[in-house]
């Protein structure tokens, strides 16, 4: 800080002292230009010496001020606890990841095993009945094959980070593996069935390859039959031709889960949905013949008329279009009860009635 200079006037003259008037040994201050006596020049000086003292306390105060200003614990706090949120973050995405990785394989697994063990029970039923041909074997080798090809390259799964965050966060997309059994995708809503009737239980029979089933007992006896392809997933319509039908009507249409074939082949099990003679239907044991409900009238059907049987697996129902009347009607089916995969089911009744497979338009 400059040294406040004080010029003494050596001479004499009538000028007056600001603080007390007198005119005698005046003196000039070189800063604020005031004119002071002696006595009172001292005292101005000892003015200064208290300003300058006041200027070197509010700079002791500012650097308090700039030292109490700094905001760093703060920062890192509210740092940390961005720190401990992200973190927090990152593992609840990580473990629901894991989660959904195992949920995803676990269940893939169960669909291979459900399926294998679909088509054991289908060898086991063939070989026990000594009910097979080669094309048979054919059809069961594919099947083998094709399961044996998805699990070796059933990497179903693919782990994708978000780059939008700011924190890149993964998540899972499954991959849907096609339907194993079905292999005919010409239409993404429906795919038309390469259908066959498979076997038939007495007094029921299959004729002309596989594309004709027929009842060959006695009246009012119960003849199941049951088609060759499995359905899990997709969109399925088998187009079917009632040949015969004695009056009144009295055919079974529906669908059975492979699970139960071929302990349980029957059309009032909890593992069969469908319609049937006289207004009824069948969801799983449970029936209904109220057609006000349920709108299916089966006095409609009739002999060479078309019906078109459609299995909408992701949707989880059936349903049987007559093509004559241009009528469809719906059921629901259980995946709890009648699991995947399911299979055609015919049931005849009447002596001579018939059932034939047709090519999809």
């Amino acid at each position: 800080m400059p040294v406040t200079k004080i010029i003494l006037n050596d001479i004499v003259d009538k000028r007056r002292c600001e603080t007390c008037g007198k005119s005698n040994s005046t003196y000039t201050c070189d800063g604020c230009q005031s004119i002071f006596c002696q006595k009172h020049l001292l005292q101005h000086r000892q003015d200064l010496a208290y300003q300058f003292e006041d200027v070197m306390h509010n700079h002791e105060l500012l650097g308090q001020d700039i030292e109490g200003s700094s905001n760093e614990y703060n920062y890192l706090r509210r740092i940390s606890k961005w720190e401990q949120n992200a973190i927090q973050k990152v593992r609840s995405t990580a473990e629901r990841a894991r989660e959904e990785v195992r949920q995803i394989l676990a269940k893939t697994k169960k669909r291979f095993m459900r399926i294998s063990r679909a088509i054991a029970l289908d060898l086991k039923a063939s070989y026990k009945a000594d009910d097979f041909q080669e094309n048979d074997l054919k059809r069961w080798m594919t099947q083998l094959n094709d399961l044996r090809r998805e699990i070796q390259s059933s990497d179903c799964l693919q782990l994708i980070e978000d780059q939008q965050s700011s924190i890149s966060l993964i998540k899972i997309i499954h991959r849907k593996l096609p339907d194993l059994i079905n292999h005919d995708h010409k239409a993404p809503h429906s795919n038309p069935a390469k259908e066959r009737f498979l076997k038939a239980a007495y007094p029921a029979s299959v004729h002309n390859d596989g594309l004709i089933a027929k009842h060959i007992g006695d009246e009012m006896d119960y003849g199941h039959v049951i088609g060759t392809q499995f359905y899990s997933r997709g969109c399925h319509t088998i187009r079917l031709k009632i040949l015969r039908s004695t009056t009144p009507y009295n055919i079974f249409f529906g669908c059975i889960s492979s699970e139960r074939i071929p302990s349980i082949m029957n059309y009032n099990s909890s593992f069969a949905v469908g319609w049937f003679g006289h207004n009824e239907i069948y969801q799983h044991g449970i029936w209904n013949n109220n057609a006000r409900i349920h709108h299916y009238n089966s006095d409609d059907m009739q002999t060479n008329d078309i019906v078109c049987l459609t299995f909408d697996c992701d949707k989880k129902n059936i349903a049987l279009f007559h093509e004559r009347t241009n009528k469809t009607y719906k059921l629901a089916v259980n995946t709890d009860k009648a699991p995947f995969p399911w299979q055609l089911l015919v049931v005849l009744v009447n002596e001579g009635d018939s059932v034939k497979i047709l090519p999809n338009h």
